[in-house]
């Protein structure tokens, strides 16, 4: 019985231990006083980082900044909300390919590589995009849930993130508002 108590108690100050971390830790978030999720919120620099293209050319953040905007998009072939907006960053992409770069960020080591290949091909989406294998840039710009878009303006400040679906007139009404920003 009193080893049955005991357990218990541990169990309890376990979990009282693992809420007050998780407390903490979303403190921390909403204030932005964390590694990379602070970083990657509006108002912060952008994490730079290197990657390659699905045809194997070399893809350099700060090399698409300096004259325009970036809008990155992280997806998954297997995730429902990505087709709607692919096909709204497609459509922005053809609209604002010259005052915007649009760069899909698969996270890959969340999917196959095949299929988002097949995705991309389906979908007929012309604009650039990267592989997250390692899902390092993911995990830099705190994208876990997918599909996310982060705008970065041509410093490399990130103006806005949308976590979710995003459809044609809201991107498009961030783009004016970040290409605004850049007159």
């Amino acid at each position: 019985m009193i080893l049955i108590k005991r357990v218990i108690f541990i169990v309890m100050m376990a979990s009282v231990c693992a809420f007050l971390w998780l407390a903490q830790e979303q403190q921390n978030l909403d204030q932005g006083t964390t590694g990379a999720p602070a970083h990657a919120q509006a108002g912060h620099q952008a994490p730079d980082f290197s990657a390659e293209t699905f045809s194997a050319e070399p893809f350099d953040l700060t090399d698409q900044l300096g004259q325009k905007g970036t809008v990155l998009y992280f997806w998954t072939s297997w995730c429902p909300y990505c087709q709607a907006s692919s096909e709204a960053m497609e459509e922005a992409h053809q609209t604002f390919s010259d005052e915007v770069n649009i760069v899909g960020v698969n996270a890959t080591m969340h999917d196959r590589q095949s299929e988002a290949e097949s995705f991309i091909s389906q979908n007929e989406l012309t604009f650039k995009n990267i592989l997250d294998e390692d899902g390092i840039i993911s995990r830099n710009y705190y994208a876990p849930p997918v599909p996310a878009t982060i705008f970065i303006d041509q410093h490399g400040m990130i103006t806005y993130r949308k976590t979710g679906a995003i459809s044609y007139p809201e991107l498009e009404s961030e783009i004016r508002s970040l290409v605004k920003e850049e007159e």
